[in-house]
Parts: structure tokens; C-alpha cells; sequence
């Protein structure tokens, strides 16, 4: 017994002194196979180790009695990646399909199901019926749709032209003090102006911050502004997000296409009216469920062109609420092809391009006006835009719209060549074929004055402007050494003179030269005052003829005002032979100025609303600023220029400048823009006027 007793103690202290045993780890659920061999199962999923070392099938099957059953977290964690994923790729497709069904009232879903015959709606019953079923996107992911908007689904990828060559892409980047404006550009006229003024005050002029923070547009273009008014311009652009491929109504999709065929497409026609208006209705009777990429971002820049001087109500007069609005079209447009048009050379994508060009320039987008233009000449140079005979397989109108795209960018690139006085993309080499016109069949509507006489007004009209931007390109070369750096021949060199001459003459024939329905007007005419598409045309192109008219001159003045304020020049010295005849030639200049300013106040004189002969208002904010530097540049030789001062030249010049800002205020409803040209202006003649030291 006592034997027995003993074996038990040391039994036990082994196993309290032993190293302790492995517990056997409970499992919820094992698995078929381990169930019907009886075996232990380690519950490893999806195969346990008895299995996978048998190399039969794994199977789980709880039975009827089980009411817990754990499981691993590894596991359970695969899931929640996998239910992620779902719902990840699940949110993609409702930010596809999301607005879809935006136009149709929630409480009248079966009376636009019964109405689905309705062509007015872009949202149709097959559109309704799929999209009924579709989970609507997660709350607070993006904006709600307006209202009356729809959206664009299946958008059909452009098919690229040059798909088999690689390019880099056109990057762009902030643009600040660094960036270089040339001699042409209105910015180095100012910055001679300044220095002019710092020699008669003695020291740097008076509140220079405002005029160097000043914006100095450039054909419509921000090229100098400071940090902060960019910021207040943005910021009050700022727009909730919206899909890409929401459209607004019907009704105002019709209106902004009337208003963008009337005014900049007859101004630009490089669009054909009939093609975009024989898509749009074909993507409105469909519910706009099958269209293009390429199309629909173009048919956005129009929208966003149209909208930033659509003032048809009190509503959309303010042009903070246009600015707005036509930023909303804006981001669209760039959604849909921003990085698309690096990668696809296509007739619509140069359309698109030229859009965010013209629009950019009304705006304070100067660095995407400029490259973006740059992006416009290669692709349209990957089209074979440039040659003539690369569209011979085209019909005869699409041939003329290939023509009058390329002869449009020829346009902008002198126009952006002198508004931010850099070498121009496109030598007038490229251009001789393109001089040749030929009428083509249905582009030829009625004549304004005879109508069995059929005159293609938008036709005629580029076709002159063109030849008026090739003495303008002549001019950029000959005048301002092509805006490479250009050097000051000095006192004694009659080239600038014999320049000025001979442009000054090419100037007057192509004047001369002029059909009777687009010849330039004076303040005086009747027609100024009649609003017409022809009376409008006419003021476009006079505003063009005299803004080279001063591009002309303005070397000649500007020579003059750097030898009347050099720092050492002598008082008495009389001037030499050279600069009395430079200074006789500048009031040409003032003359050009002069009627612009004229011709723009008494348009808005006898018609204060946008519905007068003027055109888009930056390109008239441009013209008008323009001349009102030639004025305060005369306004400063009178006052300050001579021993004498000439008070008839310093009334007429403050008259002149106090038309401008009459028409500065006029021009729009608070525009930042015009307000900030406004209060430079007003600045700079204070300036000038002020007694020397």
C-alpha cells in the first residue's frame, strides 16, 4: 500500500516538473473527409493539413446542428479584400451611369415611361429602363446633377490617325514673373512706359505695385497678374463637380449652339454647322447614349465659348455667373479630352484644341492659351492640316473646313505672337497655296443686300482677315525681328522708317481692297449704330485693321519716348534727323487709337446691351486696352516729353482715355477683368500726368 502511494507522488511531481503538454487547439468545424476517418482536423482552410497529405478534397459542410462557427481571421480577411474589391469596381460603374436619370422626376417615372415618344427629353425609355435597376452611387462621392441635366453613356473612343507613332506629351506648367513677353507684346510697351516715368519723378513712379500687379490682357490673354487676383478670379470659378458626360437641358443645349453659330462661328468658322447640328440631333434622339468622346468634348468647349457672353437675361448678365458657368462646361470638356488630345491626332481633337485657345483668352488661362496653341499647329500638322493636297480624297466641303481650320490657326498664331511678343509657330511659306479661295456649293447663304445674289459671309470674312494677318505676320518679322530678341538699330537707321512706310501701304490696299458688305467703317457711319451679322462683322474688322495700325507705328513711338526720357539726354538739344521724323510718323499711331476708341464708343453708345455690333467682349477689352497705352504713351510725351508742355495734346489725350473708361464700364457687368484694365488705366494716366520734379 505504502508502495503504491509512493509511486503515485513521484508520478505527480514528474508531471508538475515535466515540460508541459500540448493542448489540443479546438476547432468549430471539421472537416467531411476528418469526419468520416474519425481523425483529428487542424481546421486549416481551404485544405487541412490531413488532407493535403492525403490529396483528397477539402470540404466544409456544417451540419444541421451547428449553431457556432468559428473561423479563421486570415479567412475572414480574404473576404472583406474580395467584398472591397466588388464594391469598388461596383462604385465605378455607378460614376458612369450616375445622372443619368437626372431629367426625369422622381414622382413621374411612369408618365416618362408612357411619354418616351417625346423628342424634347434626351432621356428616352430604353435609357430609363436600364438605368432603373442600377444602384444609385454612394452619398457624398460627388455632386448631384442639376435638374434638368442629362448624361452621355457609351461614349465610342476616337480612333487615332497616328496610332503608330509615339510622341511626348505637351505638359503645362504654372507660369509666373519668369515667363518672357517680347517688344510686340503690350506688357514691354508698359515696362518702357514705367522707366519713362521713374526718369521724370526721379526715382520709381508712384504706387508701381498696382500697375506691375495689374493684369495686361493679351488679345483677351492675362499675361502679367499677380497671385492674388488670380487666386479671387479662380476662386470664384470654383464649381461643385459634376459627371463628364452630363449635359444640360435640351432648350439651353439649342440656345448656347444658336449663339455660339451666330457670333464665333461666323467669327471662327472653322466648324461646319450643318455636320455638328446633324450629330447633335442624332445623339438627342438616341438619349445621347452613343456618342463620341472627341464630339462630345468639343460640343462642351462650345458650350463653355457660348456661355462666356451669353448676357440674353438679367441672370446671366453678371459675367461672375457666366465665368461660372462656363467653367462647369470647361471641366468637362478637359475631362473628356485633356489627355486625350495628346495621344490622338483627329479633325475634332484640333477643333477642340482651337476652342480651349479662343476660350482660354477671355480668361485667366494664359499658360494653356499659349500651349495649348503649340499643341494645336503639331496636331494639326499630324493631320496633314498644312498641305493641300492631303485632303483630296475628302468631298469638296469638307475640304474648305480643312482649309479654314488651318487658315484659323495661321490667325492665332500672329495674334498670340504679338500679344505675348514670341516667335510665331508658322512661317508664311506654309501659307501661299491657302490664298487661293474657291466657292463651294451649300456654304453660300443668302446676301444681305440682294438675295438672288448668295455671299458666304463667314467665308468671305476669314478670307480677308487672313490676308490682314499676313501683313501683321511681315510686320512681327520686319518691325519687332520676328520677336527673337530684337535689337534697337539706333538713331541713325532709316529701316524702322522705311518698315512703317511700306506697311503702312500694304495696310491701306488691303483696306482698298475690300468687298462692299466688309469694308471698314468710320464713328460716324450709320451702320455702327444698326445691329446686323454683316454691321458686326464690319466693326471686327475695322477694331482689327487700326490694332495693326498702332502694331505698325508703335515702334516709332516707342523710339521716340526712349529718347525724350533718356537719363542723359540735354534739355536743349534739339532731336536728331531720325527722331523728328520717327516722331512725325508716331501720330500715327495716336490716330489708329484714336478711331478705335472712337469707333468701339460709339457702338456702345447707341447699344449698351450685348446685342450691339462688337463682338466678344475680351477681344474688344483688348483692342480698346491696347489703344489706351498708345494714348497714355502720347499723353506722357505731352506733358512731360518737350520743355513746353502741349496742352492741346494732353486735353485730347485725357479725353481719349476718358472714353475708354467710359466704355470700360460699360463693356460688362462685374467682370474682373474689365475692372482691373479699368483701374490700370485710370493709374497710368494719373501717372503721366503728374508734374516732374
Amino acid at each position: 500500500m505504502s508502495s503504491k502511494k509512493q509511486l503515485e507522488n513521484d508520478q505527480e511531481q514528474s508531471s508538475e516538473t515535466g515540460p508541459p503538454t500540448n493542448k489540443r487547439r479546438r476547432i468549430g468545424l471539421a472537416c467531411n473527409a476528418c469526419r468520416v476517418r474519425k481523425s483529428r482536423c487542424d481546421g486549416h482552410r481551404p485544405s487541412c493539413s490531413s488532407c493535403l497529405s492525403l490529396g483528397v478534397s477539402c470540404l466544409y459542410e456544417p451540419g444541421d446542428s451547428t449553431t457556432n462557427v468559428i473561423v479563421r481571421k486570415d479567412y475572414v480577411s480574404d473576404l472583406e479584400q474580395r467584398v472591397t474589391s466588388v464594391e469598388h469596381n461596383l462604385q465605378r460603374l455607378n460614376d458612369v451611369l450616375k445622372g443619368h436619370l437626372s431629367p426625369c422626376n422622381n414622382g413621374n417615372t411612369t408618365n416618362d415611361l408612357n411619354n418616351h415618344n417625346n423628342r424634347d427629353s434626351p432621356c428616352r425609355q430604353s435609357s430609363i429602363a436600364q438605368c432603373i435597376s442600377v444602384a444609385s452611387p454612394r452619398p457624398n462621392t460627388r455632386a448631384k446633377s442639376a435638374p434638368n441635366e442629362t448624361c452621355a453613356t457609351g461614349l465610342e473612343e476616337p480612333h487615332d490617325e497616328d496610332a503608330n507613332t509615339n510622341g511626348m506629351a505637351m505638359t503645362f506648367v504654372e507660369e509666373k514673373t519668369s515667363a518672357y513677353y517680347g517688344e510686340a507684346s503690350n506688357i514691354n510697351f508698359t515696362q518702357l512706359l514705367l522707366r519713362a516715368m521713374a526718369t521724370v519723378h526721379g526715382a520709381t513712379p508712384v504706387a508701381p505695385s498696382a500697375l506691375n500687379q495689374a493684369p495686361v490682357p493679351g488679345d483677351g490673354i492675362l499675361a502679367n497678374m499677380s497671385q492674388n487676383q488670380q487666386e479671387v478670379f479662380v476662386g470664384g470659378l470654383a464649381t461643385p463637380e459634376s459627371s463628364p458626360t452630363a449635359l444640360p437641358s435640351v432648350q439651353e443645349m439649342d440656345s448656347l449652339l444658336e449663339i455660339y453659330f451666330d457670333t464665333a462661328g461666323v467669327v471662327f468658322p472653322f466648324i461646319c454647322e450643318d455636320t455638328m447640328r446633324s450629330t447633335y440631333n442624332e445623339c438627342r434622339l438616341n438619349g445621347f447614349t452613343r456618342a463620341r468622346r472627341t464630339w462630345l468634348g468639343t460640343l462642351n468647349m462650345i458650350f463653355a465659348f457660348a456661355s462666356s457672353f451669353d448676357r440674353r437675361d438679367s441672370v446671366s448678365s453678371s459675367a461672375k455667373r457666366r465665368f461660372e458657368r462656363a467653367n462647369v462646361f470647361y471641366k468637362r470638356a478637359t475631362a473628356l479630352c485633356g489627355e486625350l488630345s495628346k495621344r490622338v491626332i483627329s479633325l475634332e481633337i484640333v477643333h477642340y484644341l482651337i476652342l480651349v485657345v479662343l476660350h482660354c483668352q477671355g480668361t485667366q488661362r494664359s499658360v494653356q492659351a499659349w500651349n495649348n496653341h503649340g499643341l494645336v499647329i503639331r496636331s494639326a500638322m499630324a493631320l496633314g492640316l498644312h498641305c493641300e493636297s492631303s485632303g483630296a480624297s475628302f468631298d469638296p466641303v469638307q475640304q474648305e473646313f480643312r482649309r479654314r481650320t488651318w487658315v484659323v490657326i495661321y490667325c492665332l498664331d500672329k495674334v498670340l505672337s504679338t500679344a505675348f511678343g514670341r516667335p510665331a509657330s508658322i512661317p508664311d511659306e506654309q501659307m501661299n497655296s491657302f490664298s487661293r479661295r474657291e466657292s463651294v456649293t451649300g456654304l453660300s447663304p443668302v446676301s444681305l443686300s440682294d438675295p438672288r445674289v448668295p455671299v458666304d459671309l463667314p467665308g468671305d470674312f476669314l478670307s480677308v482677315s487672313f490676308r490682314l494677318y499676313q501683313v501683321m505676320s511681315k510686320s512681327l518679322v520686319e518691325q519687332y525681328g520676328a520677336n527673337l530678341d530684337h535689337v534697337d538699330s539706333g538713331h541713325d537707321d532709316m529701316a524702322p522708317l522705311k518698315a512703317s512706310g511700306e506697311l503702312r501701304k500694304q495696310l491701306r490696299l488691303w483696306a482698298g481692297s475690300l468687298p462692299g458688305h466688309l469694308r471698314v467703317c468710320q464713328p460716324e457711319d450709320e451702320c455702327i449704330g444698326v445691329n446686323s451679322q454683316g454691321n458686326r462683322l464690319r466693326v471686327i474688322l475695322t477694331m482689327r485693321y487700326h490694332n495693326l495700325g498702332i502694331l505698325i507705328h508703335k515702334p516709332l513711338l516707342s523710339a521716340t519716348i526712349r529718347h525724350l526720357f533718356q537719363s542723359e539726354k540735354r534739355v536743349d538739344a534739339p532731336p536728331p534727323y531720325m527722331i523728328q521724323l520717327a516722331m512725325a510718323e508716331a501720330h500715327e499711331c495716336l490716330r489708329s487709337a484714336q478711331l478705335t476708341i472712337d469707333i468701339v464708343h460709339a457702338v456702345i453708345s447707341a447699344d449698351p446691351t450685348p446685342k450691339n455690333n462688337l463682338g466678344a467682349w475680351f477681344f474688344t477689352l483688348y483692342y480698346v486696352f491696347t489703344a489706351s497705352l498708345a494714348v497714355s504713351g502720347r499723353l506722357l510725351w505731352a506733358q512731360h516729353g518737350q520743355s513746353i508742355v502741349d496742352e492741346v495734346a494732353v486735353n485730347h489725350c485725357k479725353s481719349l482715355l476718358s472714353k475708354a473708361e467710359e466704355i470700360f464700364q460699360k463693356l460688362d457687368h462685374e467682370n474682373s477683368l474689365v475692372l482691373s484694365c479699368l483701374e490700370y488705366i485710370r493709374r497710368l494716366a494719373r501717372m503721366c500726368s503728374l508734374k516732374g520734379e
